[in-house]
């Protein structure tokens, strides 16, 4: 009797065709599975986090789908510009990127969810003024929330070998500060934050912002003082120097057996740059005592933030949202960042500033943070991307001739200014101060 005729042979045909179809199915609800539980769907998310920041991150967001069960799909790239550009041409954007600069979020605001009707209002509470939820439409609708930040206001020095009380003096010193440029496509941002920071410094806030939003002259006396004193703690050989030297490089300097120079003017990430058994001797001053012609009684401090915004609103993207912004997550952020790295900063003011993983240098900074009225974002973030990658290169081609002065580049940005002012399709953040 052959097998196909055979009971026993169709018995067996029957059940594997049973086991067959059970197998299908449960392939089929495995798909995004956590926990051996059903997958609620998925969210993809966009950010510049790869190394050390990519994997606090995404820790945070394996424990955002073990208690959802939602899959979250993380792309991480230092080219999120040149990603995101693409993917929005192409119609397939994130459903959430989180922006390294504001000015991102202008250029497309056209394409994003606002906020408050994503957000609960006790979470927009928690994120003290316009500082850190930007509405750049000027129509107070926001488009993007602050997860994470860092103050740039300041100078790093070795506390081991330096008294605050010699810092003024040192900073007067030809060649006492540490610097570099470089920064991949993105160098001659540090020479930015100097401008930035020496003008916050010396003229205040009113005058910043005025800058900043695009409605004050780069070829104002103002400014070209600025970039004056930028220039004038910088000798022919610490500027070359600076520019042979990428920016991560250039605090190790610090801690030489032998430094050939004592300051650093950088934001507070740059911590995680410094060798880790030198880590802790790392201290701060805000810049303002070193800057010279700087108002000694401000407390203006300049600040970056990544901010969160949405593509495409779902369940999934509006839970993930929810999940980043609120302290206790964030919280937990701060312990899952790896032991050799140091742990991230927020605006959320329900976000402690003594965690466990926070020494005193960076309480300190958590406790700057949270004073949002004294806070302005980093000028050239909130500008228009051309104007920020025009002021990019001229701050290295001051650096280049340096003896030559500002003002011919001043007259090149101020037309870049005035060429933008006639293209709505450039647009930049109509506030930038708190």
């Amino acid at each position: 009797m052959s097998a196909r005729t055979s009971p026993r042979g169709s018995s067996w045909n029957v059940s594997a065709a049973i086991l067959g179809l059970w197998l299908v199915v449960l392939t089929a609800v495995g798909v995004g599975d956590t926990g051996g539980q059903r997958s609620h769907g998925s969210v993809s998310v966009l950010a510049t986090w790869t190394g050390h920041e990519g994997t606090a991150f995404r820790r945070l967001l394996r424990s955002f789908t073990a208690e959802t069960h939602i899959r979250v799909d993380y792309q991480g790239t230092t080219a999120l510009r040149e990603v995101l550009s693409s993917d929005v041409k192409a119609g397939t954007p994130p459903d959430i990127a989180v922006l390294p600069t504001p000015g991102e979020l202008a250029t497309y605001a056209d394409a994003l969810q606002p906020l408050q009707k994503v957000l609960p209002r006790k979470t927009l509470a928690a994120y003290d003024g316009p500082l850190w939820k930007p509405a750049p439409r000027g129509d107070k609708a926001i488009y993007g929330i602050a997860v994470k930040a860092d103050l740039k206001s300041i100078v790093w020095y070795d506390r081991d070998r330096h008294d605050p009380r010699e810092l003024p003096l040192l900073a007067a010193r030809d060649g006492q500060w540490c610097a570099g440029m470089g920064g991949d496509a993105t160098s001659g941002w540090p020479g930015t934050d100097w401008v930035e920071d020496i003008l916050l410094q010396q003229q205040g806030k009113a005058v910043y912002e005025a800058w900043a939003t695009g409605r004050l002259a780069w070829t104002d006396p103002r400014i070209k003082q600025a970039w004056r004193t930028w220039g004038s703690l910088f000798g022919k050989g610490a500027a070359r120097t600076a520019l042979l030297t990428d920016f991560r490089a250039a605090g190790r300097k610090l801690f030489a057996t032998r430094p050939p120079c004592a300051l650093e003017h950088q934001g507070s990430f740059i911590r995680g740059d410094y060798p880790k058994k030198h880590r802790a001797r790392a201290a701060f001053d805000f810049s303002s005592g070193l800057i010279p012609r700087a108002d000694r009684r401000t407390t203006a401090r300049e600040v970056s933030a990544d901010f969160a915004v949405m593509f495409r609103k779902t369940s999934q993207s509006q839970q993930l949202l929810a999940y980043l912004t609120q302290a206790d997550h964030q919280t937990a952020w701060v312990r899952n960042t790896p032991r050799d790295a140091t742990p991230p900063f927020f605006a959320n003011s329900e976000v402690p500033s003594a965690l466990g993983r926070y020494d005193g240098v960076a309480r300190r900074i958590a406790r700057t943070l949270r004073d949002s009225g004294s806070l302005c974002l980093d000028a050239s973030d909130a500008m228009p991307t051309r104007m920020r990658l025009a002021f990019q290169r001229a701050a290295l081609a001051y650096l280049s001739e340096v003896g030559k002065g500002p003002n011919a580049l001043l007259t090149s940005l101020e037309k870049v200014r005035t060429d933008l002012h006639r293209d709505p399709g450039q647009p930049g953040l109509p506030t930038v101060c708190g």
